[in-house]
Protein backbone atom coordinates (compact mmCIF):
# COMPACT_ATOMS: atom_id res chain seq x y z
CA UNK A 1 0.00 0.00 0.00
CA UNK A 2 0.92 3.34 -0.94
CA UNK A 3 0.61 6.98 1.49
CA UNK A 4 1.02 10.17 0.61
CA UNK A 5 0.88 13.45 3.16
CA UNK A 6 1.76 16.64 3.42
CA UNK A 7 3.94 17.02 6.39
CA UNK A 8 3.96 20.71 8.41
CA UNK A 9 7.21 21.68 6.81
CA UNK A 10 5.54 21.82 3.27
CA UNK A 11 7.18 18.79 2.00
CA UNK A 12 4.81 15.61 0.99
CA UNK A 13 6.19 12.11 2.68
CA UNK A 14 5.30 8.91 0.85
CA UNK A 15 5.65 5.36 2.40
CA UNK A 16 5.11 2.05 1.46
CA UNK A 17 5.61 -1.55 3.24
CA UNK A 18 8.07 -3.82 1.84
CA UNK A 19 8.75 -7.51 3.04
CA UNK A 20 7.15 -5.92 6.68
CA UNK A 21 8.82 -2.96 6.92
CA UNK A 22 7.74 0.58 6.21
CA UNK A 23 9.93 2.85 4.08
CA UNK A 24 9.46 6.30 3.73
CA UNK A 25 10.38 9.00 0.50
CA UNK A 26 10.22 12.50 0.39
CA UNK A 27 9.59 15.05 -2.16
CA UNK A 28 8.46 18.85 -2.57
CA UNK A 29 5.69 17.80 -4.45
CA UNK A 30 2.64 14.95 -4.01
CA UNK A 31 3.34 14.10 -7.90
CA UNK A 32 7.34 13.91 -7.32
CA UNK A 33 6.66 11.88 -3.98
CA UNK A 34 4.45 9.39 -5.70
CA UNK A 35 6.61 8.90 -8.95
CA UNK A 36 9.57 8.09 -5.93
CA UNK A 37 7.62 5.69 -4.67
CA UNK A 38 7.03 4.24 -7.83
CA UNK A 39 10.73 3.51 -8.37
CA UNK A 40 10.74 1.75 -5.37
CA UNK A 41 10.92 -2.32 -5.68
CA UNK A 42 7.98 -3.96 -4.23
CA UNK A 43 10.27 -6.45 -2.60
CA UNK A 44 13.65 -5.83 -1.53
CA UNK A 45 16.44 -8.23 -2.60
CA UNK A 46 16.88 -10.89 0.31
CA UNK A 47 20.45 -12.62 1.10
CA UNK A 48 20.13 -16.03 -0.05
CA UNK A 49 19.22 -18.36 2.76
CA UNK A 50 22.45 -20.38 3.70
CA UNK A 51 21.97 -23.72 5.16
CA UNK A 52 25.46 -24.93 5.88
CA UNK A 53 29.18 -23.83 6.78
CA UNK A 54 29.68 -25.39 3.25
CA UNK A 55 27.33 -23.55 1.33
CA UNK A 56 28.23 -19.67 2.66
CA UNK A 57 31.79 -20.28 2.25
CA UNK A 58 31.47 -20.97 -1.02
CA UNK A 59 28.71 -17.77 -1.38
CA UNK A 60 31.51 -15.80 0.17
CA UNK A 61 34.04 -16.29 -1.87
CA UNK A 62 31.97 -16.11 -5.49
CA UNK A 63 30.20 -12.75 -3.90
CA UNK A 64 33.14 -11.03 -1.65
CA UNK A 65 36.42 -12.62 -3.21
CA UNK A 66 35.74 -13.11 -6.92
CA UNK A 67 37.38 -10.50 -8.87
CA UNK A 68 38.54 -8.59 -6.06
CA UNK A 69 41.43 -10.53 -5.10
CA UNK A 70 44.56 -12.11 -8.02
CA UNK A 71 42.64 -15.20 -9.72
CA UNK A 72 45.49 -17.69 -8.21
CA UNK A 73 44.25 -16.27 -4.69
CA UNK A 74 41.12 -17.00 -5.74
CA UNK A 75 41.67 -20.68 -6.63
CA UNK A 76 43.53 -21.39 -3.64
CA UNK A 77 40.50 -20.03 -1.25
CA UNK A 78 38.64 -22.24 -3.28
CA UNK A 79 40.02 -25.19 -2.32
CA UNK A 80 40.19 -24.81 0.82
CA UNK A 81 37.02 -24.02 1.47
CA UNK A 82 35.93 -27.15 -0.54
CA UNK A 83 38.81 -29.31 1.42
CA UNK A 84 38.71 -28.21 4.55
CA UNK A 85 34.89 -26.55 5.34
CA UNK A 86 32.33 -28.57 3.54
CA UNK A 87 31.01 -28.72 7.08
CA UNK A 88 26.80 -29.81 6.65
CA UNK A 89 26.38 -28.14 9.78
CA UNK A 90 24.42 -24.89 9.44
CA UNK A 91 25.70 -21.92 9.75
CA UNK A 92 23.94 -20.69 13.27
CA UNK A 93 24.39 -24.04 14.86
CA UNK A 94 28.37 -24.32 14.45
CA UNK A 95 30.02 -23.99 17.62
CA UNK A 96 33.57 -22.58 18.57
CA UNK A 97 34.58 -26.47 20.01
CA UNK A 98 33.56 -27.79 16.76
CA UNK A 99 35.81 -25.59 14.17
CA UNK A 100 38.69 -25.53 16.64
CA UNK A 101 38.95 -29.43 16.95
CA UNK A 102 38.98 -28.64 12.60
CA UNK A 103 41.93 -26.26 13.28
CA UNK A 104 43.52 -28.74 15.61
CA UNK A 105 43.13 -32.04 13.39
CA UNK A 106 45.08 -30.03 10.87
CA UNK A 107 48.91 -30.31 10.32
CA UNK A 108 50.62 -27.43 12.12
CA UNK A 109 52.15 -26.33 8.51
CA UNK A 110 50.90 -23.44 6.54
CA UNK A 111 47.87 -24.91 5.57
CA UNK A 112 46.94 -24.58 8.89
CA UNK A 113 47.24 -20.69 9.36
CA UNK A 114 44.98 -20.41 5.48
CA UNK A 115 42.70 -22.34 6.93
CA UNK A 116 41.83 -20.04 10.19
CA UNK A 117 42.43 -16.72 8.13
CA UNK A 118 39.29 -17.82 5.91
CA UNK A 119 36.99 -19.27 8.73
CA UNK A 120 38.01 -16.00 10.36
CA UNK A 121 37.04 -14.15 7.19
CA UNK A 122 33.41 -16.19 6.60
CA UNK A 123 32.37 -15.71 10.40
CA UNK A 124 33.17 -11.78 10.70
CA UNK A 125 31.05 -11.75 7.07
CA UNK A 126 28.07 -13.68 8.24
CA UNK A 127 27.96 -11.85 11.60
CA UNK A 128 27.90 -8.55 9.53
CA UNK A 129 24.88 -9.87 7.39
CA UNK A 130 23.21 -11.04 11.00
CA UNK A 131 23.05 -14.57 9.66
CA UNK A 132 24.48 -15.41 13.14
CA UNK A 133 24.21 -13.83 16.28
CA UNK A 134 27.81 -13.98 17.53
CA UNK A 135 31.01 -14.35 15.91
CA UNK A 136 32.47 -17.96 17.10
CA UNK A 137 35.43 -17.15 14.77
CA UNK A 138 37.16 -14.89 17.32
CA UNK A 139 37.09 -17.46 20.08
CA UNK A 140 39.41 -19.45 17.99
CA UNK A 141 43.12 -20.22 17.95
CA UNK A 142 45.67 -20.76 15.57
CA UNK A 143 48.40 -22.46 17.80
CA UNK A 144 51.74 -22.60 17.07
CA UNK A 145 53.09 -23.22 13.82
CA UNK A 146 56.08 -25.14 12.72
CA UNK A 147 58.42 -23.54 10.15
CA UNK A 148 59.01 -26.11 7.30
CA UNK A 149 63.09 -27.30 8.34
CA UNK A 150 64.88 -26.84 4.82
CA UNK A 151 67.93 -29.30 4.00
CA UNK A 152 70.17 -29.44 1.16
CA UNK A 153 69.52 -32.48 -1.21
CA UNK A 154 71.88 -35.61 -0.59
CA UNK A 155 73.75 -36.84 -3.25
CA UNK A 156 71.61 -39.47 -4.29
CA UNK A 157 68.74 -37.19 -4.36
CA UNK A 158 70.79 -34.46 -6.32
CA UNK A 159 71.95 -37.31 -8.88
CA UNK A 160 68.03 -38.63 -9.13
CA UNK A 161 67.15 -34.74 -9.86
CA UNK A 162 69.77 -33.59 -11.96
CA UNK A 163 69.71 -37.04 -14.19
CA UNK A 164 65.94 -36.39 -14.56
CA UNK A 165 66.33 -32.92 -16.40
CA UNK A 166 66.17 -32.29 -19.98
CA UNK A 167 68.23 -29.69 -22.15
CA UNK A 168 65.25 -27.10 -22.12
CA UNK A 169 64.40 -24.30 -20.60
CA UNK A 170 63.00 -25.52 -17.22
CA UNK A 171 66.08 -27.83 -16.81
CA UNK A 172 68.81 -25.05 -17.79
CA UNK A 173 67.25 -22.97 -15.00
CA UNK A 174 67.06 -25.60 -12.45
CA UNK A 175 70.97 -25.89 -12.97
CA UNK A 176 71.31 -22.37 -12.68
CA UNK A 177 69.71 -21.75 -9.40
CA UNK A 178 71.71 -25.46 -8.07
CA UNK A 179 75.07 -23.72 -9.57
CA UNK A 180 74.57 -20.20 -8.37
CA UNK A 181 72.37 -20.62 -4.98
CA UNK A 182 70.76 -17.48 -6.01
CA UNK A 183 67.41 -16.82 -4.29
CA UNK A 184 64.27 -17.21 -5.83
CA UNK A 185 63.56 -13.52 -7.42
CA UNK A 186 67.15 -13.20 -8.02
CA UNK A 187 66.94 -15.11 -11.34
CA UNK A 188 65.68 -11.41 -13.10
CA UNK A 189 67.79 -9.63 -11.97
CA UNK A 190 71.10 -11.55 -13.95
CA UNK A 191 72.10 -9.15 -17.16
CA UNK A 192 73.53 -10.72 -20.41
CA UNK A 193 75.62 -7.17 -20.34
CA UNK A 194 76.99 -7.91 -16.74
CA UNK A 195 78.26 -11.49 -17.64
CA UNK A 196 81.86 -12.19 -17.34
CA UNK A 197 84.42 -14.96 -18.46
CA UNK A 198 83.60 -17.58 -15.20
CA UNK A 199 81.77 -14.68 -13.85
CA UNK A 200 77.89 -13.83 -13.53
CA UNK A 201 76.62 -10.80 -11.60
CA UNK A 202 73.55 -11.43 -9.11
CA UNK A 203 72.08 -8.14 -8.27
CA UNK A 204 70.37 -9.24 -4.73
CA UNK A 205 67.30 -7.77 -3.84
CA UNK A 206 67.61 -9.13 0.26
CA UNK A 207 70.32 -6.84 1.27
CA UNK A 208 73.02 -4.33 0.20
CA UNK A 209 75.71 -7.33 1.13
CA UNK A 210 73.09 -9.65 -1.55
CA UNK A 211 74.67 -8.17 -4.70
CA UNK A 212 78.04 -10.04 -5.94
CA UNK A 213 79.77 -11.84 -8.15
CA UNK A 214 79.03 -15.63 -8.03
CA UNK A 215 81.95 -18.09 -10.05
CA UNK A 216 80.57 -20.07 -13.10
CA UNK A 217 81.37 -22.59 -14.80
CA UNK A 218 82.32 -21.66 -19.06
CA UNK A 219 79.77 -24.05 -19.66
CA UNK A 220 77.12 -21.74 -17.63
CA UNK A 221 78.24 -18.65 -19.18
CA UNK A 222 77.90 -19.66 -22.49
CA UNK A 223 74.38 -20.95 -21.40
CA UNK A 224 73.28 -17.58 -20.06
CA UNK A 225 75.06 -15.71 -22.60
CA UNK A 226 72.95 -17.39 -25.68
CA UNK A 227 69.84 -17.44 -23.62
CA UNK A 228 67.14 -15.40 -24.76
CA UNK A 229 65.85 -12.70 -22.73
CA UNK A 230 62.89 -14.39 -21.36
CA UNK A 231 64.87 -16.87 -20.11
CA UNK A 232 65.57 -14.85 -17.03
CA UNK A 233 61.62 -13.84 -16.36
CA UNK A 234 59.05 -16.41 -15.84
CA UNK A 235 56.38 -17.39 -12.95
CA UNK A 236 58.43 -18.31 -9.99
CA UNK A 237 55.28 -20.02 -8.19
CA UNK A 238 54.56 -21.99 -11.77
CA UNK A 239 58.16 -23.10 -11.58
CA UNK A 240 58.30 -24.47 -7.96
CA UNK A 241 55.02 -26.32 -8.44
CA UNK A 242 56.90 -27.80 -11.64
CA UNK A 243 60.22 -28.80 -9.56
CA UNK A 244 58.15 -30.48 -7.04
CA UNK A 245 56.55 -32.48 -9.71
CA UNK A 246 59.53 -32.99 -11.21
CA UNK A 247 61.44 -34.29 -7.78
CA UNK A 248 58.42 -36.65 -7.14
CA UNK A 249 58.69 -37.74 -10.09
CA UNK A 250 62.37 -38.71 -9.84
CA UNK A 251 61.91 -40.57 -6.22
CA UNK A 252 62.42 -37.36 -4.28
CA UNK A 253 60.30 -37.72 -1.14
CA UNK A 254 60.63 -34.27 -0.10
CA UNK A 255 58.89 -30.70 -0.72
CA UNK A 256 61.73 -29.46 -2.34
CA UNK A 257 62.03 -25.54 -3.33
CA UNK A 258 63.93 -23.13 -4.84
CA UNK A 259 65.70 -22.44 -1.56
CA UNK A 260 66.21 -26.58 -1.19
CA UNK A 261 68.57 -25.97 -4.19
CA UNK A 262 70.14 -23.01 -2.52
CA UNK A 263 71.35 -24.62 0.54
CA UNK A 264 71.88 -27.64 -1.75
CA UNK A 265 74.36 -25.49 -3.47
CA UNK A 266 76.00 -24.06 0.21
CA UNK A 267 76.74 -27.79 0.89
CA UNK A 268 78.14 -28.36 -2.43
CA UNK A 269 80.79 -25.44 -1.65
CA UNK A 270 81.55 -26.58 1.95
CA UNK A 271 82.05 -30.63 0.21
CA UNK A 272 84.38 -29.00 -2.45
CA UNK A 273 85.76 -27.04 0.17
CA UNK A 274 85.65 -23.60 -0.94
CA UNK A 275 86.96 -21.23 2.11
CA UNK A 276 84.44 -19.81 4.77
CA UNK A 277 84.63 -16.25 3.52
CA UNK A 278 84.48 -17.11 -0.08
CA UNK A 279 81.23 -18.96 0.28
CA UNK A 280 79.63 -16.22 2.17
CA UNK A 281 80.56 -13.73 -1.08
CA UNK A 282 78.68 -16.25 -2.69
CA UNK A 283 75.83 -16.51 -1.04
CA UNK A 284 75.23 -13.07 -0.15
CA UNK A 285 75.75 -13.00 3.22
CA UNK A 286 77.65 -10.53 5.40
CA UNK A 287 81.00 -11.73 6.76
CA UNK A 288 81.35 -13.59 9.53
CA UNK A 289 77.42 -14.11 9.45
CA UNK A 290 76.35 -18.12 10.70
CA UNK A 291 74.31 -18.05 8.19
CA UNK A 292 76.15 -20.03 5.66
CA UNK A 293 77.17 -23.07 7.60
CA UNK A 294 74.65 -23.29 10.57
CA UNK A 295 71.64 -22.75 8.30
CA UNK A 296 72.41 -23.31 4.61
CA UNK A 297 75.45 -25.51 5.00
CA UNK A 298 74.09 -29.98 5.52
CA UNK A 299 77.41 -31.62 6.57
CA UNK A 300 77.77 -35.04 5.16
CA UNK A 301 81.21 -36.39 5.72
CA UNK A 302 81.24 -39.07 3.35
CA UNK A 303 80.75 -37.14 0.22
CA UNK A 304 83.70 -35.79 -1.80
CA UNK A 305 83.93 -33.51 -4.47
CA UNK A 306 84.49 -35.23 -6.93
CA UNK A 307 81.11 -36.87 -6.42
CA UNK A 308 79.68 -33.72 -6.94
CA UNK A 309 81.81 -33.08 -10.45
CA UNK A 310 80.11 -36.70 -11.53
CA UNK A 311 76.87 -35.11 -10.96
CA UNK A 312 76.52 -32.17 -12.31
CA UNK A 313 79.82 -32.17 -14.79
CA UNK A 314 81.32 -29.05 -16.45
CA UNK A 315 77.89 -27.14 -15.55
CA UNK A 316 79.54 -27.06 -11.79
CA UNK A 317 82.87 -24.31 -11.56
CA UNK A 318 86.46 -25.25 -9.98
CA UNK A 319 87.28 -23.68 -7.14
Amino acid sequence: MKYLTKRADGRWQGSKTIDGKRVFVYARTQMECYEKLKRLNTKRKKSPKIQSVADFAIYYLETYKKGNVADRTYKDYLAIARGHLNIATPLNKVTTMQMQELINRLPATRIRTAVYQLIRQIFRKAHELDLIKKDISQFLECGRIQKAERRALNLEEQRALVGSLRDDTFGRRVMFYLCTGARPSEFATVRKDELRPGWVKINGTKTAKATRWVKISERMYRMLLNAPEEFFRFDSKKFRIRLQKTCAAAGIDYDVDIYTLRHTFATNLYIIGVPEKDRQEYMGHVSGSPMTNDVYTTFTPDVKAENIYDIYGDFFPKF
